[in-house]
């Protein structure tokens, strides 16, 4: 995941009140991890690590998205 996206993510500004928050955020990272994904692909190691790291923040903040759908 891209740096700057992940220091934004990660600052207390974001506050993600709306269904629409939450997709942006999660769009977002989605996107972040295209370039890791065809670095890893070429054997880039270090990309790897980015892009497990991206998914297991992607496998949390969906769990949070799907309890903020269900509490709606």
């Amino acid at each position: 995941m891209n740096d700057v996206i992940q220091k934004e993510i990660d600052s207390d500004e974001i506050v993600l009140e709306t269904i629409e928050d939450y997709y942006n955020m999660l769009k977002t990272t989605m996107e972040s991890m295209e370039s890791d994904v065809l670095k890893t692909s070429k054997g880039n190691k270090t990309a790897s690590v980015r892009l497990r790291k991206s998914l297991r923040f992607l496998k949390k903040h969906t769990g949070d998205f799907v309890k903020f759908t269900l509490a709606k």
